[in-house]
């Protein structure tokens, strides 16, 4: 037994002496005992992107091991009503040269999304049309299952691209090769200088249909420029746009953002808005025709009155909650509008945060993208790591 031990032991050191391994967690709670959809008070729980009536959070744990040249990433979730399962990562990488890194399995790729999350984000987030957070303007990577390789061939530069089996028959998608290098697939070329980072996103979407009839396809994707820039003392400024380059149901608009945040000692600024050229008639052929408007807004004001104590301010505006179509022509109706007022508590591994939130199809429940009528919450958060 003392052998097996002593070899256990040496074998450890001898690890030790390449490797790190590393254990992580990251957790989102949000309890709502009081929540109003303008019909019925009901009691409300889960993480911060979708509560539900039946209660459960999001915990996860994280494990990670690199040496030089080579690493794995595995974490999994516990959701509400749910097992534990498999979570964001579950890859393997290498690294042949130090210009090349290669990984091999599911990645929670998101490097050149522009991101721009305040207020409510933290918390229990409005509905889908008025938190915005994560890929203002549509700025996103798409990721998943398959391959990542990236290339930094001189300093500032990098080369990003994932191949991805997502394998979906309702959507044409089969995982033939076309399908897994490009119609899936998510390319960022980028550049870090010294005023920002700027970077181009290409992701590749379904062949599709000339006509409706026609079973002739065209390559389709859509297209992102997108900027960070810092050059300004206290403000950064997110910048962005994307356009598709063939116009469906699901993608038939054209969207322009920008984010700022100015933060000036203990106060912090927020604001965001995003104008989209959205589809006004679908003609007999399946041709999207552009000449709507739509646009999205939000601000929020943050306040440290001490270390440990901050007020937290939060309002949304879109001009459309709904999608109609009524022959040919398409139609934007409903607006939506939210707010939130509350404070958080800055704790050593956590945050703790609470206050009210009202609007008008502004909030979310068991899913579903926003009520109808006014609502009104009080929500409860925990934000742990370790």
């Amino acid at each position: 037994m003392k052998k097996i031990v002593g070899i256990i032991a040496a074998a450890a050191l001898a690890t030790s002496a390449f490797a790190e391994i590393n254990i992580g967690s990251w957790n989102r709670a949000v309890f709502a005992p009081v929540a109003y959809n303008g019909d019925t008070l009901i009691s409300a729980e889960g993480p911060s992107w979708g509560l539900t009536d039946v209660g459960g959070v999001r915990t996860g744990l994280s494990f990670s091991a690199s040496s030089e040249n080579a690493g794995m990433v595995f974490d999994f979730h516990g959701n509400p009503g749910k097992e534990i399962a498999m979570g964001d990562n579950a890859y393997t990488w290498v690294k042949p040269v130090e210009m090349l890194t290669i990984k091999f399995g599911k990645m929670d790729n998101n490097w050149g999304r522009l991101d721009h999350c305040f207020g409510t984000w933290n918390y229990w987030r409005f509905s889908n049309d008025l938190s915005v957070g994560e890929g203002l303007a549509g700025v996103v990577r798409q990721n998943g299952l398959g391959a990542e390789v990236t290339l930094q061939p001189v300093e500032g530069l990098v080369i990003d691209y994932e191949a991805n089996f997502n394998k979906d028959e309702s959507k044409g998608q089969d995982n033939h090769a076309y399908d897994v290098l490009w119609e899936s697939s998510s390319t960022m070329i980028g550049y870090n200088a010294s005023f920002g980072f700027i970077r181009a996103i290409i992701n590749g979407q379904q062949a599709t249909t000339y006509k409706a009839k026609d079973t002739d396809t065209k390559p389709a994707a859509k297209i992102s420029l997108a900027a960070d820039i810092t050059a300004i003392e206290n403000l950064t400024l997110k910048i962005g746009a994307t356009i598709p380059t063939v116009l469906t149901k699901k993608d038939s608009n054209i969207q322009f953002g920008v984010g700022a945040d100015y933060n000036l000692d203990a106060l912090a600024l927020h604001a965001n808005v995003t104008a989209a050229i959205l589809a006004k008639k679908i003609n007999s052929d399946l041709d999207y025709e552009l000449g709507a408007f739509g646009v999205k807004a939000g601000v929020g004001i943050d306040y440290a009155f001490t270390d440990a104590w901050k007020l937290v301010t939060d309002v949304r505006f879109a001009s459309w909650s709904k999608q109609n179509q009524d022959g040919e022509d398409l139609k934007y109706e409903d607006p939506r509008f939210g707010a939130y007022l509350g404070l958080e508590q800055n704790l050593s591994n956590a945050q703790f945060a609470f206050g009210a939130m009202f609007g008008k199809r502004s909030m979310s429940i068991n899913y579903a993208d926003g009520w109808d009528d006014f609502t009104f919450s009080v929500p409860f958060t925990m934000t742990v790591s370790f």
